[in-house]
């Protein structure tokens, strides 16, 4: 189901560049958890209105249903089947809402 495609590309030419035999991958993606936004989440103490693409290539589902699931604030999520990272019509109609109620 995970089409990640586009979102770790920098990854496989970092390796394929500098790191052929993954010598320091342990290194390399121990440094990228600190600035995994999922470590983060869990200190978000405002409202969240989160919008996810199930097609998308460049910030996978996987990974926004992991941050959002240790979001521990209200929280919503609108689900767009169809659409990957890309602008979703009457979207900014729905946050221009949110905003608006907070």
């Amino acid at each position: 189901m995970d089409q990640a495609k586009e979102a770790y590309i920098e990854l496989k030419d970092y390796f394929r560049l500098y790191d052929p035999v993954h010598v320091h991958e342990d290194t390399i993606f121990e440094k990228l958890g600190y600035i995994d936004i999922q470590f983060l989440a869990p200190r978000i103490q405002a409202e969240v209105l989160w919008g996810i693409g199930l097609a998308d290539t460049v910030c996978p589902p996987s990974t926004q249903f992991a941050v959002y699931n240790k979001i521990t604030s209200p929280k919503t999520m609108v689900i767009h089947p169809d659409f990957g990272h890309e602008w979703i019509p009457r979207y900014q109609d729905r946050i221009f809402q949110f905003l608006m109620e907070l």
